[in-house]
């Protein structure tokens, strides 16, 4: 059997040397690996995690940040291609959603078939963000609706020196998920799409995450968690045991 090492744009969490699935996580806006980097507590032992490594944050901070959305989504799929022949399942949370969808058409298009798409705390491809735009604020604003948000620690956004740092990277995320927009290429999915939100998450809406039901022929189906934006990160052992069970009634 072939071993494949993950690229530099992906790590793998867990090591499963012959895995029943692999699960690709895409981290939300401003994140890297490390959002996951738990998860190998709470997966099953037959499932193989890996997340996606973009330049510019962790290991790979002296990197420069991806400039445009379809270079993303090129090594994204380029990253995950050698491992499609076997059962995959693509995760996304918030701006990693629409990473992860994106990906999976691109795999689609080219002939791989993801077992399943999950989708968490992100309105369907072509419903506006109630998310006001910040990427262009002063850093002192920037740094004001950062704080807002809830997803990064309150050490370090308080650390001037860390931030100045990590601000470029987080505002290239931002700019990028902010000059998103659906192309329509007639493309519709083939593989079942599960949407995943929170109930006090003031940024989505009920109706909104239900119409990712209309990017597949396959089936849908929703489910919503206690708390914000970032309950993934609350509620981590309770999503990785509902995901993993909806995929096992997947694969099956």
């Amino acid at each position: 059997m072939t071993v494949i090492k993950p690229s530099n744009w992906l790590v793998q969490h867990t090591k499963c040397p012959n895995p029943e699935v692999r699960l690709f996580c895409f981290p939300y806006a401003g994140g890297g690996p490390a959002v996951f980097r738990t998860w190998k507590n709470f997966l099953p032992s037959h499932f193989a995690g890996y997340a996606l490594h973009a330049p510019g944050r962790e290991s790979r901070f002296s990197e420069p940040c991806v400039a445009d959305f379809k270079t993303l989504v090129d090594h994204a799929f380029k990253s995950i291609q050698p491992f499609a022949h076997e059962p995959f399942v693509l995760f996304g949370h918030s701006f990693g959603s629409i990473v992860a969808f994106e990906t999976a058409r691109r795999l689609e298009e080219q002939g791989y078939n993801p077992e399943m798409l999950i989708v968490s705390g992100r309105q369907s491809p072509q419903i506006p963000s109630k998310r006001k735009p910040i990427s262009h604020l002063p850093e002192e604003d920037f740094l004001s609706e950062m704080a807002a948000y809830n997803g990064t620690p309150a050490e370090v956004l308080a650390n001037q020196e860390l931030m100045e740092l990590l601000s470029p990277m987080i505002r290239a995320d931002f700019l990028l998920a902010e000059n998103y927009q659906f192309k329509d290429n007639g493309h519709l999915l083939k593989c079942p799409v599960m949407a995943l939100s929170s109930h006090q998450d003031q940024w989505l809406d009920h109706d909104d995450v239900q119409k990712w039901s209309l990017y597949t022929t396959g089936e849908f189906n929703s489910h919503c968690f206690e708390g914000d934006h970032f309950y993934l990160n609350q509620q981590t052992e309770a999503l990785i045991e509902y995901i993993s069970n909806k995929i096992h009634q997947t694969i099956e």
